[in-house]
């Protein structure tokens, strides 16, 4: 086995520790999450899976139905569905990334995806699921909240600032091979 082979192998080991121990983290966060009651904002149900992957699939061509299974299982109550008249029209799902630095440990969320049924864009949904998660991730002593958006996609730019998230950094193949992203954040305490 060559070296660059071994360093890919070690790389993709790694990344795959690096996951679990978040995950592993996060799920014992949400373990002891307090709820708020929100408007047509609910929590994830097995039921849903499939519209939300077909949502996703709509907003997104490179991602798989995969971590929208993984997530639905480990972070059932921080991955929200919006509903219109008992239909699902969106979902934002979050994970928890625990931050250690010398003022101290704070607990970050990353929305992992963000999409809206191409029938409910431009009315509110995607707002709504925002405004109702952002309440729960401060009643929850969440101190930021970090997202990864494509340059291209101006309607969700607009969005994010709406709602307070500032540009931090400009990144590439995060969102996809050779594209362009900016990760945006929402400091909320």
């Amino acid at each position: 086995m060559g070296l660059i082979k071994v360093q890919v192998t070690l790389n993709v080991y790694l990344i795959s520790l690096e996951r679990l121990v978040r995950d592993t983290i996060a799920t014992l966060y949400v373990r002891k999450w307090r709820q708020v009651e929100k408007e047509n904002v609910v929590s994830i149900e097995d039921s849903m899976l499939p519209e939300i992957i077909r949502i996703q699939a709509e907003g997104f061509e490179t991602k798989s139905g995969n971590g929208i299974r993984r997530y639905s299982k480990r972070m059932r109550k921080i991955f929200y569905v919006v509903k219109s008249q008992d239909r699902v029209v969106g979902y934002c799902i979050y994970y928890i990334k625990p931050d250690l630095s010398l003022k101290g440990f704070k607990k970050k969320s990353v929305i992992y995806s963000i999409s809206v049924d191409k029938d409910f864009r431009r009315k509110g949904c995607g707002e709504r699921l925002l405004k109702e998660s952002i309440k729960e991730m401060r009643l929850n002593e969440v101190s930021s909240i970090l997202l990864y958006v494509n340059t291209k996609n101006l309607p969700a730019i607009r969005l994010y600032e709406k709602m307070g998230f500032r540009t931090t950094e400009e990144i590439k193949d995060i969102c996809g091979l050779k594209e362009t992203c900016y990760e945006m954040e929402l400091r909320i305490f």
